[in-house]
């Protein structure tokens, strides 16, 4: 009976009965029953970070785990993952003080950026200082693409709202802008950009993109093309003769000064239109409406937030505006389950001076988890690459031909020897296996169509990643294993405590 003195207090007998109820109701209900159950204060957000942790230096160790980084510069082949890019300053300083205009010099310090980054390894231009995060790109090569997102889909098929802070003070030009691409996760694109900046990245086929370049807001929805095709809308807010400046909507906003100031960003998904507000120095909200008279092109995306960098010193000499402010990124709608995300060890580096003997080699290992049914597929970058050309085999498998999927058929290379393309490859989790997996890459043979000599033998491969559906303490957990109740039973526990 010792055993059970313990439940004798009526907060631990309490206690005790939660624990048995949650079990109950997973009985009874399944996970959607108890969540039904517990929404009598439901929360007002599918998904919220705010930062809260304030470093002592520019922090990547503090950034979201269940975010992903990437940084794609457009280089030539022979220095892809050698070359030292020139460092650029970036808001804060080494101790994290700043921005303060008021101080000269400006509180900053220097980032080196690279051509490889991820999760498990973000790129110095994503760090966090001060409660919040910053993405900072400057002019290191002819074009720099940043982008960083939850592995968690906003779905607004019934309506949304996604929010976000940011900076939105000027000096960032024409050449140097945010933008927030949402598109489905079956369609994620890391380096796409507008085919005016002499990018080969398409957006994909079903998108919707937010940009605030040069402090002006346009909103453009396209589908079932990549661009430039598939656009349904294409609007830029004007004013009375003019774009629609932020400055000339609201000329005494001290946040177009003061880059520590952030305006809360709060976009509205409707059946046929969307609006985008911007949080006011009064506090309300400026509200720009685009109608869309064929409606959302899909339910539910991966939501990225992107810098652009289009040798931004062409305009402005803008050389310490570098950064941008992130804070309380955040949407509304169901609950998604993340998606997991586990990356190679190494790049693929099948190029040199732009061509590499057919049938040379590279191998790489990802690490996963003790369950991976879940719909496993690879996903990353390539650049340079002939059709049919880059193979790969899993664990001493065949060889697979890994291909892009936006070129056209009669092409014959797949993308420009300039710039990265991401590619998506579903794969049989009968080839995949628990803990150390080997993808051996190799240059196939060169396709008949590759007739001209500028088209070089070989590729490269970056952001190389197995993607598998649903979270890490449920469907990738032991199938033996209990572990997915855990935040279940807590739901239910704290709902009454």
């Amino acid at each position: 009976m010792k055993h059970l003195a313990k439940f004798t207090t009526p907060a631990t007998a309490l206690r005790a009965f939660k624990i048995v109820y949650a079990l109950f109701l997973l009985f009874l209900f399944g996970t959607e029953g108890v969540a039904a159950q517990n929404s009598g204060s439901p929360t007002p957000w599918a998904f919220e970070e705010s930062f809260q942790i304030s470093p002592s230096t520019p922090s990547q160790e503090e950034l979201p785990k269940n975010f992903e980084y990437v940084a794609t510069h457009r280089t030539h082949p022979r220095e892809h993952f050698s070359k030292q890019f020139s460092p650029f300053l970036a808001d804060h300083a080494n101790d994290c003080t700043g921005p303060n205009a008021a101080i000269v010099p400006l509180p900053q310090h220097e980032v080196n950026t690279t051509q490889n980054s991820t999760s498990k390894n973000p790129d110095p231009s994503f760090f966090v200082c001060r409660n919040h995060m910053m993405s900072s790109m400057g002019e290191v090569a002819p074009y720099s693409n940043t982008v960083f997102w939850p592995r968690q889909e906003f779905d607004f098929k019934a309506g949304g709202t996604l929010e976000f802070d940011v900076n939105i003070n000027e000096g960032h030009t024409q050449r140097h802008w945010w933008e927030v691409l949402i598109s489905p996760r079956d369609q994620m694109k890391f380096a796409a950009a507008p085919q005016n900046s002499a990018v080969d990245e398409p957006y994909p086929r079903d998108r919707i993109v937010l940009d605030f370049r040069n402090n002006v807001r346009q909103i453009r929805v396209g589908t079932q093309a990549f661009a430039p095709d598939g656009w349904t809308v294409e609007e830029r807010q004007f004013a009375k003769y003019d774009f629609a400046y932020w400055r000339e909507l609201h000329p005494t906003d001290p946040a177009l000064d003061d880059r520590t100031i952030r305006r809360t960003m709060r976009i509205r998904f409707e059946q046929n239109r969307i609006v985008w507000g911007i949080q006011t120095e009064t506090g309300g909200f400026d509200e720009y409406v685009v109608d869309l008279p064929a409606g959302l092109p899909f339910d539910a995306g991966i939501v990225q937030f992107k810098t652009h960098a289009y040798t931004p010193a062409f305009s402005g000499q803008n050389f310490d505006v570098y950064t941008f402010h992130w804070d309380n990124i955040r949407f509304s709608g169901p609950v998604m389950p993340e998606y997991q995300a586990f990356h190679a060890d190494d790049v693929v580096y099948l190029q040199r001076d732009g061509n590499r003997p057919i049938g040379d080699t590279k191998t790489v290992h990802i690490e996963l988890p003790d369950q991976f049914a879940a719909n496993p597929v690879l996903v990353g970058q390539m650049h340079g690459s002939l059709k049919g050309q880059p193979l790969v085999s899993i664990n001493g498998g065949p060889f697979i031909a890994v291909n892009i999927d936006n070129a056209p058929q009669s092409n014959c290379v797949s993308g420009q020897w300039r710039d990265w393309i991401s590619f998506r490859l579903q794969l049989n989790p009968s080839t995949l296996k628990t803990g150390r997996n080997t993808l051996r890459w190799k240059v196939g043979p060169r396709p008949s169509c590759a007739s001209d000599s500028n088209w070089w033998d070989g590729f490269s491969v970056k952001f190389l990643h197995i993607q598998l559906d649903g979270d890490a303490n449920s469907s990738l957990g032991s199938s033996n294993s209990l572990g997915w109740l855990v935040p279940i039973i807590d739901s239910v526990i704290n709902s009454v405590d």
